[in-house]
C-alpha cells in the first residue's frame, strides 16, 4: 500500500569548508573512497585552490545525497558509488551505481554553490507513484544550475544530547587528566609556564577521545576559539577534560577546558601550596580531529556517539 508519505520529497543539506578536506584530498585511499573515476578525472585538469572546491562540492553533494537516501555516511553505500558530474550546461548530474542505485529514487537534483571557503549542497529525491525504486537505472536526473553563492551558515559547537533506540540517553564520550606543572616547565619571566603545555594536554586528551570512539589516534587538523584565562605556574596542578560534541563522516569536534585545583604559594614559604576554592579556568578551546576510514567490520566504539547525516 502506497502512503502520502511514500510520495513525499526528501531534502538533504549539507555545508563544509574547504579547509576541512585539504589535506584529505592529498591522500590516495581518501581519493578512492570518496569519489568515482570521473569526478577525479575531471578535478585533475584543475588548478590546487579549484581542485579542492571542486572535491569538497562533490563531497558536501554526496552527504547531501545520501541524506535523501535516509542513510548515515558508512551505512552500505559507498560514497564513490555517487558521482556527481557536471553536464554540458553547468548544472550537475547525479549518476548511481552498486547499492546506490538499488535504493535512489527516480529523481534526484542536486545544487551546488560555493562562497569564499564555504561549499553548500541540496539534493531533492522525488520518489515514484509507487515510492523509492529499488531497482532503478545508473542515472538520475538533475535540473537545477549551480547558484552563484550561499551565506555562510552559523555553526554551533554544542551537540543536542544524544538517545539510543530504546529513548535512553547515551553516554557522553569524554576524557579527563590532573597534571602537577613542574619547575622545569617554566619558560618566561615570573616563573610562567608557557600555553603550549596546555595544548599538549588537550591533544592528549583529543587522541584519547578518537580511541575510545575510533579505535584510531586520529590527525589533529586545528584548535578553534583557544583562550588564555589565567596564568600557569610550577607547582599547580592542573585538570584538562575533554568531550565529544560533533561527530561527522571523518571529523570529531571536542570540546577542551582545563582548570588549575590547587596552586603553589612561593611568597607563603618554599613548598607552600593551596587548594583553591573554585577550579579556576585556565585555557578553553575547541579542536577538529580527522579519523581515517573505517571498515564497517570494525568493532563498534564502546561509547558511541550519533552520526550527524
Amino acid at each position: 500500500m502506497t502512503t502520502a508519505a511514500d510520495r513525499t520529497a526528501r531534502v538533504g543539506v549539507d555545508v563544509l569548508d574547504c579547509s576541512e578536506l585539504r589535506r584529505l584530498v592529498e591522500r590516495p585511499w581518501f581519493l578512492r573512497f570518496s569519489f568515482a573515476r570521473e569526478e577525479l578525472d575531471h578535478a585533475e585538469g584543475l588548478g590546487g585552490r579549484r581542485r579542492l572546491e571542486f572535491l569538497a562540492g562533490r563531497f558536501a553533494a554526496k552527504e547531501a545525497i545520501l541524506k535523501v537516501l535516509g542513510l548515515g555516511f558508512l551505512q552500505g553505500v559507498s560514497p564513490r558509488e555517487i558521482c556527481v558530474e557536471p553536464a554540458p550546461h553547468g548544472a550537475p548530474v547525479v549518476r548511481f551505481r552498486g547499492r546506490a542505485a538499488q535504493l535512489a529514487p527516480p529523481s534526484v537534483s542536486v545544487s551546488i554553490t560555493h562562497k569564499q571557503d564555504v561549499v553548500a549542497a541540496v539534493a531533492i529525491g522525488v520518489p515514484g507513484r509507487g515510492g523509492a525504486a529499488a531497482d532503478i537505472g545508473p542515472t538520475a536526473s538533475a535540473e537545477p544550475k549551480e547558484p552563484d553563492a550561499v551565506s555562510p551558515p552559523s555553526t554551533s559547537t554544542t551537540a543536542p544530547a544524544q538517545h539510543s533506540a530504546h529513548g535512553e540517553q547515551a553516554p557522553q564520550t569524554t576524557a579527563f587528566l590532573r597534571v602537577r606543572v613542574g619547575q622545569e616547565e617554566a619558560h618566561y619571566g615570573g616563573d610562567l609556564v608557557d600555553g603550549a603545555r596546555i595544548l599538549r594536554l588537550f591533544g592528549d586528551l583529543v587522541t584519547e577521545i578518537t580511541v575510545r570512539t575510533d579505535g584510531d589516534e586520529g590527525l589533529l587538523a586545528q584548535y578553534d576559539d583557544v583562550r588564555f584565562a589565567a596564568p600557569v605556574r610550577p607547582g599547580d596542578y592542573i585538570e584538562a577534560r575533554a568531550r565529544l560534541v560533533r561527530r561527522t563522516r571523518l571529523r570529531r569536534v571536542v570540546e577542551l577546558e582545563a582548570h588549575k585545583v590547587l596552586s603553589a604559594r612561593p611568597g607563603a614559604g618554599e613548598s607552600a601550596a593551596v587548594v583553591l576554592d573554585a577550579p579556576q579556568l585556565v585555557c578553553s578551546a575547541t579542536a577538529t580531529t580527522v579519523v581515517p576510514y573505517r571498515r564497517t567490520d570494525t568493532a563498534a566504539a564502546p561509547h558511541p556517539v550519533a552520526e550527524e547525516t
